[in-house]
């Protein structure tokens, strides 16, 4: 894929994600999708214990994950800052302003998502975020790493 052609899948997939588009999400991802988790989503080191496959990724990022961890009577908000692409490469800077469901409290966190595109599809994302920070707002008990 070239620059344009990735640049016009990212679009049409943050449009799908922002409109709940569940079917324009599944169809931007590659049947065999990888999404690579922060390194601190868990306590276990290894990768393949923080990625997330196939199906399962359009299920969770079509809308499972903000239904489950968002209070969706109030606003949200998912902005997207910055889109850079080169070739098959895709990197999006956004910030998510919600409520957590769990507390209540604001969340306010910022993300980093590096995409790679090919045949028309995404491929392979990777999640960078302030992982503590979600946990916290989430009301999630946090253990120290062994």
């Amino acid at each position: 894929m070239n620059t344009e052609q990735t640049r016009s899948l990212i679009a049409r997939y943050y449009e799908a994600l922002t409109t709940g588009d569940l079917k324009t999400v599944k169809d931007c991802l590659a049947d065999d999708v990888v999404w690579q988790l922060p390194q601190s989503v868990t306590t276990v080191p290894s990768d393949e214990n923080r990625q997330v496959f196939g199906e399962e990724v359009a299920a969770e990022l079509g809308g499972r994950t903000v239904k489950n961890n968002f209070d969706l009577s109030k606003p949200f908000n998912l902005e997207i800052r910055n889109i850079i692409v080169d070739g098959e490469m895709a990197v999006v800077q956004q910030r998510l302003l919600a409520t957590a469901k769990a507390t209540g409290s604001d969340y306010d966190n910022q993300y980093c998502w590096v995409y790679t595109c090919g045949d028309g599809k995404i491929v392979r994302m990777e999640e960078y975020a302030d992982t503590l920070y979600a946990a916290r707002s989430m009301g999630q008990e946090l253990k120290a790493a062994q």
